[in-house]
């Protein structure tokens, strides 16, 4: 068992930056900028650049969730075809971002506890949650000094499994509890594609398959996957299974995942733009682009949206920013788009009877080799279990985990429909701006 396993993000991040007073700009229909009696949505870093604050914070705890303590300016410099990247400290965010005395307090715990991860052999007590190390490497009984305080015995717990200790305690390779030692990961539901399959896939129809890297250091694919949960006015419950089971899915197909929480609509903008002018997009041979919010008839909604108030993404961003003129890194190449959303009020459902080139250059349209595969038809609800995840993100993970070793991404969408056809005839997922002008396999595990 590692630490990898107690690391809960809403635990160690999202506390550290909920609540956080920032003011924002909005802009109305004409695109003038307007102060908001409430939020201030831009701030400039140290670098000099310019960009929405709930952006910021999202970068900030999308680092913090890969345990990373060195924390970089995100934005694309268009002029000089690279990130930014400049360096922040963490003095630097505080000041970029009023924290209270208890969240700074908190934040620190949590960088020196990710710190002290890399340096020393830490882990949590089971105890008292408070980080210990282990001095002798070859004795998996620790003793927890604050645990044996407060409990005026000596208080051992087992470094492996985390459980108070039981059986010997000196040198010792196991303890006594039922289990330890027992791998506890879960089998990985991803059916892995065989080398034979992949053959035969590209000898009997190479021609209309979409080329596919073979896995290796040198293959780049990149997923970006939004998920909004904390809004003005409510939160998405269940988004968090969402969130780890599409994250799951992308990593075991080989896509580095950039996870953002939180966005408002400028700040989906702003992370489309830079995701689009990713240098790591040329070479990889296809993208995914997961939108995980609430919507209406009119777009993705921003955590800024509320009745008084539109903070609205609209879908066809996407697609301008990572179509043929403005994504060099991807022309040519499968870009997969998935949006979890309302698309309106109404029920899905009715009640019906029963019955049966030239010169050297050529010319591309500037918006092909596009799929993207939404939660429910136009003007229709999407339904998300609090507990379990939205139908559409839940579906769409089993499918892909079943028979993406075998089918190509259109023919899985074709089967998420079939699925909802048979078990949740009030929603309907559908494929929009499809231009696929080729199969795209995704050869899981080649």
């Amino acid at each position: 068992m590692t630490e990898e396993v107690y690391w809960d993000e809403d635990l160690e991040v999202d506390a550290v930056v909920q609540n956080l007073s920032i003011h924002r700009y909005m802009r109305d229909s004409n695109s003038e900028v307007q102060l908001s009696n409430e939020l201030v949505d831009f701030v400039e870093l140290t670098c000099g650049h310019r960009m929405p604050v709930d952006y910021v914070v999202a970068w900030f705890k999308c680092y913090l969730k890969q345990k990373e303590t060195d924390f970089s300016c995100p934005h694309f410099i268009v002029d000089q075809g690279k990130t930014c990247g400049a360096k922040l400290s963490y003095q630097e965010i505080c000041q970029l971002i009023p924290l209270s005395d208890k969240q700074r307090e908190f934040l620190e715990e949590n960088l020196a506890a990710i710190v002290a991860r890399r340096l020393f052999d830490f882990k949590s007590c089971p105890g008292c949650q408070s980080h210990v190390e282990r001095r002798n490497r070859n004795n998996l009984c620790v003793k927890c000094t604050i645990c044996t305080a407060n409990m005026t015995q000596t208080y051992y717990f087992c470094w492996k499994c985390r459980r108070e200790w039981k059986g010997v305690t000196n040198n010792a390779e196991c303890c006594g509890n039922t289990g330890c030692g027992q791998s506890v990961t879960e089998p990985d539901p991803l059916k892995p594609c065989t080398s034979e399959f992949k053959a035969e896939k590209l000898m009997t129809e190479g021609k209309c398959i979409y080329p596919v890297k073979d896995k290796s250091p040198q293959r780049k694919r990149l997923a970006l996957l939004i998920n909004n949960v904390d809004f003005k006015d409510n939160v998405r419950t269940g988004a968090d299974k969402d969130e780890l089971s599409m994250e799951r899915l992308l990593k075991g197909l080989g896509y580095s995942v950039v996870t953002l929480r939180d966005l408002s609509a400028q700040g989906m903008s702003t992370a489309m733009r830079d995701f689009s002018q990713r240098k790591e997009h040329a070479d990889s041979d296809s993208c995914f682009v997961v939108l995980m919010s609430h919507g209406d008839e009119s777009g993705i909604c921003g955590i800024f949206d509320s009745s008084s108030q539109d903070d609205v993404f609209p879908p066809d961003e996407i697609f301008k920013c990572l179509n043929t003129p403005n994504c060099a890194g991807l022309r040519d190449k499968p870009k997969i788009i998935l949006i979890q959303s309302c698309r309106g009020g109404k029920p899905g459902n009715v009640d019906v009877p029963d019955s049966v080139p030239i010169r050297g250059t050529r010319r591309e349209h500037k918006e092909k080799d596009f799929c993207c595969f939404r939660s429910s038809t136009p003007d229709t609800v999407s339904y998300r279990n609090k507990e379990k995840g939205s139908h559409f993100i839940q579906d769409l993970v089993e499918i892909f985990n079943r028979h993406a070793y075998e089918d190509d991404i259109e023919e899985l969408f074709r089967k998420v429909i079939m699925k909802f056809r048979e078990t949740h005839d009030e929603q309907m997922p559908c494929k929009e701006r499809t231009t696929l002008c080729k199969k795209f396999y995704l050869f899981p595990g080649l």
